[in-house]
């Protein structure tokens, strides 16, 4: 019944049937050819459990958080002070994209998000002010990638929720995994700078430094009220997600002063196809999940991988492979619901820390997001540029490698994704 279940999955993927209805099909065909007598309402009564948690609840508000402080003005403030702190550097346009990533990424929790929101400010700025336009677009598709990785961040919730690990220790987990990404990304820019003589900006006196800080803070506060609240007990990460929502419309309204009454209909609408399509996709891979584990699908890959070897860093060498493989064809979320349920009950097995699993994972399969030909964030760039994804395609490998290199750090140095959850979080 196994095969019957795996070619069903495979058929509908190959068809181009949307991924979320592949993986219900494929439960839904073990069902019917099942020799034992399993009844169809299963289906709807795993796809309902799947959707049916508190914790998921952080994701719709996220994404409204997100909506909220971008059509707030949020993104031309933070870059504003991040030209300000950095663009007197050599490459400082580019630095201050990477560092108006990092602090985008820490309120929308997105990829995508992150690279159209400052991408369409810094692609148009660093192109005028001479910079290449397909290094401008590379570095700034990679440095999206910390949207997922720095919290709150989407892939975490869903990774948390599927595996049972704790996405407020998850949160901690990948913060200096994204330091690093981001401080790989500024060295290359930095050097690439150099050695193509970019230009760069005036220094900016204290007093403009301090009005730009001035103008910001209120987003600079954001990760802080998410993270401070989890850490300081007064709210779980769902209950954090709730009050930076109404922060955000706070701030857009009365701070920025733009957020307008009439815009926020269509905030509403956006924040709501983008959490349907994640809960949808959610709902419909828990009969997915059902099978997996009646089936005893981690199990039997547990045994044939041991048959390889028992190392759980041999292991996480082979997961690095196949998530690679598995990220470029498949998103982030739909990839993290097939994978998760296999890869949690490995990792408990062969002792590997279920937050630094989890990090990994995520880490991982966000990359997927940049690697062609079928990256999301690739496209979404090309969108704002106007550009070839060939020729994005090209120039992206120098910095994806560079994430790469991150991606081995933190797999066989276990302390980068622990060391926070385990000091704030200890059991």
């Amino acid at each position: 019944m196994i095969w019957i279940f795996l070619a069903a999955f495979v058929i509908l993927l190959s068809l181009g049937i949307p991924i979320a209805i592949g993986l219900c099909g494929s439960a839904l065909a073990y069902i019917v050819m099942s020799a034992e007598d399993i009844s169809l309402t299963i289906l709807t009564q795993t796809t309902f459990a799947g959707m049916a948690s508190f914790p998921l609840l952080a994701i719709p508000l996220f994404m409204l958080a997100g909506n909220l402080m971008n059509e707030g003005g949020l993104t031309q403030d933070l870059v504003r002070f991040a030209r300000l702190l950095l663009g007197h550097i050599s490459g400082g346009l580019g630095l201050a994209t990477i560092l108006a990533s990092a602090i985008f990424a820490a309120i929308s929790g997105a990829a995508v998000a992150t690279a159209v929101a400052i991408g369409m400010v810094m692609i148009p700025a660093m192109k005028q002010a001479g910079y290449e336009e397909d290094v401008s677009a590379a570095v700034t598709a990679t440095a999206s990638c910390m949207g997922p990785i720095i919290p709150p961040s989407i892939p975490f919730i869903v990774y948390g929720v599927i595996a049972n690990v704790s996405i407020g220790a998850l949160f901690l987990g990948g913060v200096i995994p994204g330091i690093l990404l981001g401080l790989g990304l500024m060295s290359y820019m930095w050097y690439i700078a150099r050695k193509r003589h970019y230009p760069t900006e005036k220094r900016a006196t204290l007093q403009e430094v301090a009005v730009g800080a001035w103008k910001a803070l209120p987003a600079l506060l954001m990760p802080i009220i998410i993270m401070g609240g989890i850490l300081g007990g007064a709210f779980t990460p769902t209950e954090a997600a709730g009050v930076v929502t109404v922060y955000a419309f706070l701030v857009g309204m009365f701070f920025y002063r733009r957020l307008k009454w009439r815009r926020l209909p269509d905030v509403l609408l956006n924040a709501g196809l983008e959490s349907a399509m994640i809960m949808l996709l959610l709902g419909l891979s828990e009969p997915f999940s059902w099978v997996v584990a009646v089936e005893q699908i981690p199990q039997m890959m547990i045994e044939a991988i041991r048959l390889i070897s028992d190392s759980p860093l041999v292991v996480l060498a082979l997961v690095n492979i196949a998530l690679i493989i598995i990220g470029i064809p498949i998103e982030t979320a739909p990839a993290l619901v097939i994978v998760a349920p296999v890869l949690a009950p490995m990792a408990e097995q062969l002792h590997i820390d279920p937050i630094h699993m989890g990090v990994v994972v995520c880490f991982n399969l966000v990359l997927g997001l940049i690697t062609p030909p079928v990256g999301a964030v690739l496209f979404a760039v090309c969108g704002i540029t106007n550009m070839s994804l060939e020729k994005l395609s090209k120039a992206i490998w120098a910095p994806f490698w560079i994430a790469i290199a991150v991606l081995v750090l933190i797999t066989y140095i276990p302390w980068l994704s622990t060391f926070l959850p385990h000091m704030f979080m200890p059991k």
